[in-house]
């Protein structure tokens, strides 16, 4: 899969002006034959986010915009919770996987 396809898809169909909030950092990034986007907030307590890894399985028959475009609504969608979940015991952020 075109990982880097899938990343400008995410990219048209995700605007964090639109979705998110002042100091907010949405980061996707593709690495390892991975595409990966990083959300983090900083508040007064810790800093707070979430990652959303995709890894389509060989079987799947999704293209790489659709692939960028559900990563795009999970992050929304984790967004629309408000409170964003801080680091876990082991100091890792919530993974969530496409």
């Amino acid at each position: 899969m075109d990982f880097q396809a899938a990343q400008t898809a995410f990219e048209s169909a995700f605007d964090a002006h639109k979705h998110g909030r002042e100091g907010l950092n949405v980061v996707p990034e593709v690495s390892g034959g991975q595409f990966h986007v990083s959300v983090r907030f900083q508040d007064v307590d810790a800093e707070r986010g979430f990652d959303v890894v995709a890894e389509p399985l060989p079987s799947e028959r999704r293209s790489a915009e659709q692939l960028g475009q559900e990563v795009a609504e999970v992050v929304r969608r984790e967004l629309m919770y408000g409170q964003l979940p801080a680091r876990d015991e082991q100091g890792d952020f919530k993974r969530i996987v496409v």
